[in-house]
């Protein structure tokens, strides 16, 4: 038969990256947007809050995009959207829970939340945009109300499956609707979109992603206080956890501003209700008896191990609790090679305490991402002509394809495709090929107020300015004369200390000088090559003297 929809999908973001997830699929001159995320800067990148996917396509066809999809309420899926909407604005089809958590987001952020156009749907629900059928189907990830999605077209399903594990326990909010991926496989599937972050594990990620088997024990048995360190987006097992201790006679105690933020979205999200009995202020912890009392601590990477290291050193804002040797902390985070280090050193801090440690070990509790019996699972029931990971680094990527094409199910390296940022694949016809030409697609910086103002250099300039500090010098020179009139000015600042620093100074005015006069000299006198090399001789001194590398401003005025 013949085909009519042509169909595009292009990767914006998540690939060969951890975060900052953004795939377009494009049907005609349908363009829907599935996810956009953020990712956190490193130690590199001092100054940015968030790092966003360039979307110049997104910006040039914008008439054209019909709908946001947000599959869950992790950062790296919804965070783009507020830096993204004004330019490209549509509306955003998300779960209930997944709205709370943008709100969250815009909050923390300082933006305007009613700007933007929700859709709120259930995770299963059918969809008609445009005339285009658009299936979702629940998913089990950390994430309450996740959704995975089949976009319908006459060569077969285009579906996109986020993260997910597969999770046969109908918890409220976490349900692998098996069901309704049984009625969307009576369509044949041309493609399938799939999480690769954890699929380097063998076997399934169930049971192994549960935190209540590992700890419920200790929290009844616990003498004194328990404190609950735990990762934010682990709203699976923070809320598992904390409903278990309620039922064992503990009310909650948030530690700071986020964590109370927390319980303020698990309570609004409907996951957990709180009373008088079952949540308590910081002001009135002291009347309780410890084994009252459970501490709930939650933050991001190495954010949260800081914080930790900092209330078992007794150095925290939050004078009022202090961990005992009578305390019992589980420590449920996840150690990543991001945190790795933070979290060796808050344990250290953590044992100095003399408290009760739990910290389950990555062999017994593993993130709650698709393993890869998790992958074959969904590979063998949807049955893809076409195979495409997503969201990973390139060896989860290259994992995942490896995966596919040895299942004997039809995938190989001609319909297996592991794409970079920017790849376009097209499907006509039902046979899908890579485009030789990429879009952009790239990093742009959010640093508070705007969108990719920042380039690479003003990001290792703030790195510079922070290590190095900075140095102005400023000349003023006639052109006509060919003399310096004034000056020259030489300030450090942030570099040495003042009394140490006067001979540094006045030898740094010397060759500046030097500099200026041998230009002047010259028939054609260029500032612009002037500024060069004082930079590199001024440059070369201090290194040679302090072994800094500072930033270097020469400030040359030209009269008449």
């Amino acid at each position: 038969g013949s085909f009519m929809d042509k169909i595009k999908i292009i990767a914006l973001g998540g690939m060969d990256e951890s975060y900052k997830n953004m795939t377009l699929v494009e049907i005609n001159d349908d363009i829907f947007v599935v996810e956009a995320g953020v990712k956190f800067p490193d130690r590199t990148q001092p100054g940015i809050d968030y790092i966003i996917p360039r979307h110049d396509y997104l910006i040039e066809n914008k008439s054209r995009v019909r709908a946001y999809f947000l599959t869950q309420g992790h950062d790296s899926i919804i965070g783009a959207i507020p830096y993204i909407y004004d330019k490209v604005p549509a509306p955003i089809y998300c779960s209930a829970t997944t709205k709370v958590f943008f709100e969250q987001f815009c909050i923390h952020n300082h933006i305007d939340i009613n700007k933007f156009d929700f859709v709120i749907v259930k995770p299963s629900q059918d969809l008609l945009i445009k005339n285009r059928k658009i299936s979702l189907f629940g998913t089990a990830c950390n994430m309450a109300e996740s959704f995975g999605l089949a976009f319908n077209t006459d060569q077969g399903n285009v579906v996109f499956l986020s993260s997910f594990v597969v999770h046969n326990d109908q918890d409220k909010g976490f349900v692998h609707d098996i069901a309704k991926i049984g009625r969307i496989i009576n369509d044949k599937t041309l493609v399938l979109l799939a999480d690769s972050f954890g699929v380097e594990r063998p076997g399934y990620c169930s049971p192994k992603y549960r935190l209540l088997p590992l700890v419920e024990k200790q929290i009844k048995d616990a003498p004194g206080r328990v404190f609950l360190g735990i990762d934010t987006p682990d709203f699976f097992n923070a809320i598992s956890v904390l409903e278990a201790a309620i039922k064992m006679g503990r009310k909650i105690l948030a530690y700071d501003a986020h964590a109370r933020g927390m319980l303020d979205v698990f309570e609004r999200t409907g996951f957990i209700k709180f009373n008088r009995d079952t949540r308590v202020s910081i002001e009135e912890v002291n009347r309780l008896r410890p084994q009252e009392v459970l501490v709930f601590i939650t933050g991001y990477g190495s954010k949260l191990n800081s914080q930790i290291a900092l209330l078992a050193a007794k150095n925290n804002d939050e004078k009022i609790v202090f961990i005992t040797p009578k305390d019992t902390f589980i420590l449920a985070n996840h150690v990543t090679p991001e945190n790795e280090i933070s979290a060796t050193e808050t344990l250290d801090e953590l044992y100095r305490t003399g408290c009760t440690i739990i910290r389950p070990s990555n062999k017994e509790f593993i993130r709650m991402h698709a393993c890869e019996e998790d992958l074959k699972a969904m590979i063998s029931l949807f049955k893809p002509q076409y195979f495409i990971p997503v969201s990973g680094m390139f060896k989860h990527l290259l994992a995942a394809a490896k995966i596919a094409v040895n299942m004997n199910v039809g995938l190989n390296h001609m319909n297996v495709f592991v794409l970079d940022n920017g790849n376009v694949v097209n499907f006509e016809n039902g046979r899908g090929t890579i485009a030789p030409n990429k879009v952009i697609a790239g990093d742009l910086f959010i640093d508070g107020k705007g969108v990719g103002d920042i380039e690479n250099r003003i990001i290792e300039e703030r790195q510079r300015l922070s290590d190095d500090g900075v140095v102005m010098m400023g000349i003023t020179v006639s052109i006509k004369e060919r003399k310096i009139v004034a000056g020259p000015d030489v300030q450090a600042r942030g570099l040495v200390y003042v009394k140490d620093g006067e001979a540094l100074i006045k030898e740094i005015g010397r060759l500046f000088v030097t500099c200026v006069e041998s230009e002047l000299a010259k028939e054609h006198f260029s500032k612009a090559y002037l500024e060069e090399t004082v930079k590199e001789i001024t440059f070369k001194a201090i290194r040679r003297a302090l072994n800094k590398t500072p930033i270097i401003i020469p400030i040359i005025a030209e009269i008449e």
